[in-house]
């Protein structure tokens, strides 16, 4: 080991002074986008899991909502004991998704305000400059919804593409992350153009109840 870190040591010293700074910014470089990827990676996982959650809970609603309908024609046909009782469990778990499904999304900030917090952070942040704030189609938290079928509940991204300092983007992602209003990281993309300036591209985005679109 200490052979090799001699070897380092002396191709180092026959650098020049370009190409020590140059090594040296790779270094900085490096160290910055593991602590990029120490603050996001954690919450990006943790926003898979709680998206997973939702989607799975209005899945499961709407096959009951599915059974309940084929049991309430079935209740038309032939009304029996069963067939009732079999009728009210479900209505009973129906309504029981439904009232965790709209906690779940009442707990996020709302579309028509994700582009807002997205501005007002950033206006607050000295060193930063916005490239682009766009919103994106909403999607159905289910997947594709045919003619047929409805939805209640959407994802509503948004895409935000800024520039400048490390520590700036840095205060920045801490000071939204820090925000006392729920919303989901979709993606999140770093990169140096010109050290010590760099590119962000982040999506983030909140559910709501239809597909409304979210300014900005």
């Amino acid at each position: 080991m200490n052979r090799i870190w001699n070897q380092l040591d002396n191709r180092f010293s026959t650098l020049n002074q370009r190409e020590k700074l140059l090594l040296a910014i790779c270094g900085l470089v490096v160290i910055a986008l593991t602590m990029l990827a120490w603050l996001i990676e954690p919450v990006v996982k943790s926003n898979q899991e709680l998206t997973r959650q939702v989607g799975l809970t209005s899945q499961n609603l709407q096959s009951l909502e599915a059974d309940i309908l084929v049991v309430t024609a079935k209740l038309k046909k032939d009304p029996n004991e069963n067939l009732n009782i079999e009728y009210k469990k479900l209505l009973t778990e129906s309504q029981r998704l439904s009232e965790k499904l709209a906690l779940m999304i009442e707990s996020f900030i709302s579309p028509s305000l994700m582009a807002e917090l997205l501005e007002g952070v950033l206006a607050e942040t000295q060193g930063l400059k916005l490239v682009l704030l766009e919103s994106l189609k909403a999607q159905p938290i289910v997947g594709e919804v045919d003619n047929q079928a409805q939805t209640e509940y959407y994802v509503h991204p948004v895409k935000i593409e800024l520039t400048g300092s490390y520590f700036s983007i840095l205060s920045y992602l801490k000071t939204l992350e820090s925000m006392p209003v729920h919303y989901y990281w979709r993606s999140f993309s770093y990169k140096v153009e010109n050290y010590p300036n760099a590119r962000v591209i982040l999506e983030v985005y909140t559910l709501g109840t239809r597909q409304e679109f979210i300014g900005g």
